[in-house]
C-alpha cells in the first residue's frame, strides 16, 4: 500500500481507503462478523483511513464499526458525516453538534479525525449563515470533538464554491470521478489543489459499472445509446489491462496526483483485497488515461 498527503492536514493516508456504505454486507444476521472481517483485513493491507456516516444503515454501520475498532492498536483516521439522518435534519449549528456527539457515542471514540457534512440537502446560505452548518463544525472542532472539518456530496458547483472559501480541510466527491466521468476533475479538484484541501474520491466503480458483471449489464441496459456505447468502449479498453475492472477504475483515478485517497465501498474481504492491489500496481499509464479521455 502506498500513501499520499491528505492536503493541509499533513496526514499520510493510504491511497485506497475504506468507505462504510456497504460495510454491513448482504446478510443482516452476520453484519457484525462481516464488518469485523473487512475492517481487520483493510488494516492488515495498510489501509488507514475509514469513512462512514449515520445514514449508512440508519446508524447501524457506525455502531458495528465502533465495535470492530474497539481496542484496535493499529493507527487509523476515522471520519463521519452529518445530514440525511434523521430526515428532518436542519443543518443548524446545534443540530450539527448533536449529530457529531451521537456519532461519537455510536463509534465509541472521543474524537473524530474529520467531521463532514453532506451538501446535497443544504444551501450555501444555511451552511455559511450565523448559527449555520459551518459554525457547528467549527464549534465541534473547538470542543475537541473533531480534528478537522470537511464537506461531501455531488453538487459539484456548490462543493467547489465551499472549497474556495478555504474553510474546509477535506472534500469528498462521489460518482463524479471515474473512467466514464471526470466532472469532479474540471473545477473541484483544481480548487482543492489551490487551497491544499485533502481530496477523497468515492464510488469510482460508478454504481457497479466497473464491478460485478450482472450489475454492470443491468446498468448498461438502462443507459441511453450514446452513453452505453462510450461505456462499452471504456470497459473494452480497460479489460486489456491486468487485473479486474474494479482495480483498473481505481488505477484510473490514482493517475491524478492531486487525489489523496479513493474510498472503497467494499462489502466483503475479497472486494477490499481486490481494489487494494490498485495501489501496489500503480496508476494507469498517461497514454491510456489520455486515450480514455479522448473516446467520443
Amino acid at each position: 500500500m502506498r500513501y499520499r498527503r491528505m492536503g493541509r492536514t499533513g496526514w499520510q493516508v493510504s491511497e485506497v481507503s475504506l468507505g462504510g456504505a456497504y460495510l454491513v454486507g448482504a446478510d443482516p444476521d452476520r453484519a457484525q462478523e462481516n464488518v469485523r472481517s473487512v475492517v481487520n483485513r483493510a488494516l492488515d493491507l495498510g489501509i488507514n483511513y475509514i469513512d462512514t456516516a449515520p445514514i449508512y444503515g440508519m446508524g447501524r454501520c457506525e455502531e458495528l464499526l465502533g465495535r470492530a475498532l474497539e481496542g484496535e492498536a493499529r493507527p487509523f483516521y476515522l471520519s463521519t458525516k452529518v445530514g440525511f439522518e434523521p430526515e428532518d435534519f436542519d443543518y443548524t449549528r446545534d443540530s450539527v453538534l448533536w449529530s457529531i456527539e451521537r456519532s461519537l457515542k455510536r463509534l465509541g471514540v472521543p474524537k473524530l479525525s474529520v467531521a463532514q457534512f453532506h451538501d446535497n440537502q443544504v444551501s450555501w446560505e444555511r451552511i455559511t449563515a450565523p448559527e449555520g452548518t459551518l459554525e457547528g463544525l467549527r464549534a465541534a472542532q473547538q470542543r475537541g470533538l473533531c480534528e478537522y472539518i470537511g464537506v461531501t456530496g455531488r453538487a459539484i458547483p456548490l462543493l467547489t464554491s465551499l472549497v474556495e472559501t478555504g474553510e474546509f480541510d477535506t472534500v469528498l466527491a462521489y460518482h463524479d470521478y471515474h473512467p466514464c466521468s471526470q466532472v469532479a476533475a474540471e473545477d473541484l479538484v483544481p480548487a482543492a489543489r489551490a487551497h491544499d484541501t485533502g481530496i477523497v474520491i468515492a464510488s469510482v466503480l460508478a454504481g457497479g459499472l466497473f464491478g460485478h458483471r450482472p450489475r454492470r449489464e443491468e446498468l448498461l441496459a438502462s443507459m441511453a445509446q450514446t452513453e452505453r456505447r462510450r461505456a462499452l468502449d471504456v470497459i473494452e479498453r480497460l479489460q486489456e489491462e491486468p487485473g479486474t475492472l474494479a482495480r483498473s477504475a481505481f488505477r484510473f483515478v490514482l493517475a491524478d496526483p492531486t487525489i489523496s485517497t479513493i474510498a472503497s465501498g467494499a462489502a466483503s474481504v475479497s472486494e477490499i483485497e481486490d481494489v487494494a492491489q490498485a495501489s501496489d500496481m500503480g496508476p494507469l499509464s498517461p497514454e491510456l488515461i489520455e486515450e480514455l479521455r479522448r473516446l467520443p
